[in-house]
């Protein structure tokens, strides 16, 4: 199939466009945090209880993007992503109806697994999608494409705390148009909410409607379609070579890679789940906000400064990549983020503050780039969305290890510098594992290399290329 170079183009940023809104949506997974007051309040739950829910969907994040990885690279982005937005829908309306106080299970179910299967489901579609239209420049993209999910909660948090508030007691509702308005963080409302069911079906509705919205932009594009004038570089200077999972599992490099994401990720979301009473701790109150930012001072406090870096990161280091190679841009990021952590034991003053919530959020956040980038590079596009859905289970192992180890050290010392220390010495310890990757990444460059060559040989012993196994196939079964 022939498509013009406007053609071309605009299918290509379309992609994006798509991939920012569904992503936006579906970052909204980490303001959990505005959920648990309501339901405390409201049911009488401890913290525990409440916590479960998110865990739950973490965990049902990770391991549903494996089969929907495998589901998107069979019938695309576009059918599997609206699935993700129904299901991701469907858990707050079904938990509007289900949650009760002798029922919290009702909201592991509904939250914690229908909506974490919901988001494991849109969450690999707009990164399969816009690393296939993107090839040359696969870490921009990629930082692109998972950039609204890091800032999902910045913008979901503030409206979100004002709406979950009860009505009042006589029954006062807000309108329609207050409702937007503070949605929109116009407005921060007048003390009084819609209550936390009357939320739960806002938000259903408007999550499947926004997914399903911006899974209409997403599509695969034409088989052998690449950018006008771009040329791939051969597989034995890249190292690239299309392996289905169970090839990739079986190679060292697949290995170390999931080690690394382990690694760095925990450390930072043990850092990252203590950072609001950590900052709150050193600033003794004191807010960077003026008055006259209203409801958008949230974009300044230390959460919202993170929440932005954070985005932010995945585009800066998603670049850096491209310039460099993924594994060194993984080691510079990891030793930038491990040095942080270890001057956080010594943070004092405002500006200190300030700097190291954008610092920290800026690494963090290129994790998300590098990693989907770097499945790619190694492992190919063929079969991208379930080998990257192997590989984003060492998120799932993060997301339960970083915040309860973190949660522990912090129990046990009633500080928060031993947790920073140990997460200093993740990232530290991440690097390394970077190091290890460039390794074996060029290792794997050469013997495509090798098998080239054996190649070329046997071509010309056969007088031309029938019977002749490509240099993948060689590749390949020396994984095997």
């Amino acid at each position: 199939m022939d498509m013009t170079t406007s053609n071309g183009a605009r299918s290509r940023w379309s992609v994006i466009v798509g991939a920012l809104t569904v992503q936006v949506i579906l970052g909204t997974v980490y303001a959990f945090s505005v959920f648990v007051r309501p339901l405390e309040q409201e049911f009488g739950w401890d913290r525990t209880t409440t916590q479960w829910a998110f865990s739950f969907a973490l965990a049902t994040f990770a391991i549903v993007m494996i089969p929907a990885g495998r589901l998107q690279d069979r019938i695309g982005p576009r059918k599997v992503a609206t699935m993700g937005g129904i299901l991701l829908g469907l858990s707050f309306l079904l938990g509007a109806v289900l949650v009760a106080e002798s029922r919290p299970w009702a909201l592991y179910l509904t939250y914690g697994i229908i909506g974490g299967a919901g988001i494991g489901f849109g969450y690999v579609c707009p990164i399969a999608a816009a690393v296939k239209w993107y090839p040359d420049k696969k870490g921009l993209v990629s930082g692109l494409a998972v950039a609204g999910f890091g800032a999902g909660a910045l913008f979901f948090a503030g409206p979100a705390s004002t709406l979950l508030l009860p009505p009042t007691e006589s029954g006062q509702a807000m309108g329609l148009s207050q409702i937007l308005l503070v949605g929109l963080g116009i407005s921060q409302g007048s003390g009084f909410g819609i209550g936390w069911k009357a939320f739960f079906v806002l938000h259903g509705i408007v999550c499947a409607g926004g997914v399903m919205l911006g899974a209409t932009l997403l599509r695969n594009p034409p088989a052998g379609w690449q950018p006008p004038g771009w040329e791939p570089k051969p597989a034995s200077v890249t190292g690239t070579v299309d392996m289905n999972y169970k090839q990739m599992l079986n190679t060292p490099l697949a290995c170390m890679l999931w080690l690394t994401f382990i690694f760095g990720a925990t450390s930072g979301l043990m850092a990252i789940g203590q950072w609001k009473p950590m900052m709150s701790s050193l600033l003794n109150g004191q807010t960077f906000a003026p008055d006259w930012l209203g409801g958008f001072g949230r974009f300044v406090e230390p959460v919202g400064i993170l929440a932005i870096f954070n985005a932010v990161g995945r585009i800066f280091w998603g670049k850096i990549s491209d310039i460099l190679d993924r594994p060194r841009a993984m080691m510079m990021m990891y030793l930038a983020q491990g040095m942080a952590f270890m001057l956080l034991i010594s943070v004092e003053s405002t500006l200190a503050v300030f700097v190291a919530s954008a610092w920290v959020g800026l690494n963090f956040g290129g994790t998300f780039a590098l990693f989907p980038s770097a499945t790619s590079d190694y492992f190919g596009t063929k079969n991208f969305g379930m080998n990257y859905g192997w590989i984003f289970t060492a998120y799932g192992v993060a997301g339960i290890l970083g915040p309860v180890v973190g949660g522990v050290l912090f129990d046990v010392t009633n500080q928060f510098v031993l947790a920073f220390v140990f997460a200093g010495i993740l990232c530290f310890v991440a690097a390394g594992c970077a190091v290890v990757v460039w390794g074996l990444a060029r290792g794997q460059a050469a013997s495509l290399g090798m098998s080239a060559a054996e190649d070329a040989t046997l071509m010309e012993k056969t007088g031309d290329g029938d019977g002749a196994p490509s240099v993948a196939e060689s590749y390949r079964s020396r994984a095997m």
